[in-house]
């Protein structure tokens, strides 16, 4: 009986045993409040903060591996993540006008703060701001889909219906005035801030330029051109190379879906003016 009891007893003390253990967090467990944690900020460009944000930490190279959070009305948050390295972190806001609703993808304080990293178990800051312009430094640059950049790109086409193209070396000036009452994505007033943009045509088949990292808001478009002295109008066709006009309105549409590591705004493919040089 003696031995029996013996038996039982030490039964319960590996169950309990067991027991304990399946209730301790691994080394790697996301536990709030415990290590591993990324934390930070969200503000616009004057230092205000940004709330309802969105955040998503990932690592692009584990199964599906991500977190994401939103930031609260101090602009602040934080995510705890496993000990597992290689992640990178984004941040979009949505931004809505009077035109349509946009997933604006958020810029970072540096450069460095784009690339992957470890967490250590001290945990990390990576604080987010709201760039109207500028490069986002993990995206390839490509003036054709108008990524890149925070700002938006414009498309002109040198072709029309009734004369010839501007013919290589003309300088052409492609002034870009906010409207009245204008806003920036960021709800700033977009009043003074004229864009003021040039490219030269070349020769070649290929005859579409681009102006890009433009900060996203209404517009009204008109274009000079200046060759051997001679400075001469630009008339505008927007989408259409029969029909011009000394001045186009133009704002910049949101790219489809709910978002993406680019800037949030649409492709200049899809919106784009053709130019006429005027004898004037």
């Amino acid at each position: 009986m003696k031995k029996l009891a013996t038996v039982f007893l030490l039964l319960n003390v590996l169950l309990a045993s067991c027991s304990d253990d399946d209730n301790r967090p691994t080394p790697d467990a996301a536990q709030p409040g415990k290590p591993y944690t990324v934390s930070g900020t969200v503000k616009d460009g004057s230092g205000n903060p940004i709330s309802n944000a969105r955040i998503r930490i990932e690592n692009p190279n584990g199964n599906n591996i991500h977190y994401t959070t939103t930031s609260n009305n101090a602009g602040q948050y934080s995510i705890t993540v496993s000990a597992i390295g290689g992640y990178k972190i984004y941040a979009w806001k949505e931004a809505t006008t009077e035109n349509a609703t946009y997933q604006v993808r958020l810029g970072m304080e540096s450069n460095s703060d784009y690339d992957a990293f470890n967490v250590p178990a001290s945990g990390v800051t990576k604080n987010f701001v709201w760039k109207l312009n500028g490069r986002i430094p993990d995206r390839v640059v490509s003036n054709e889909n108008g990524s890149g950049y925070f700002g938006g790109t414009v498309k002109f086409i040198n072709y029309n219906s009734f004369s010839d193209q501007m013919a290589p070396g003309t300088e052409v000036t492609i002034t870009l005035t906010p409207a009245a009452g204008a806003k920036f994505l960021d709800g700033t007033s977009a009043a003074g801030r004229t864009v003021e943009k040039r490219f030269t045509i070349v020769d070649g088949v290929g005859q579409a330029y681009y102006i890009n990292d433009i900060p996203a808001t209404q517009y009204t478009i008109t274009a000079t051109c200046r060759k051997d002295g001679s400075n001469k109008l630009v008339y505008i066709g927007a989408g259409n190379p029969d029909a011009f006009t000394p001045n186009a309105e133009y704002y910049f549409r949101p790219e489809s879906g709910s978002g993406s590591y680019e800037s949030g705004l649409g492709s200049p493919n899809e919106h784009y003016f053709y130019m006429r040089m005027m004898s004037n």
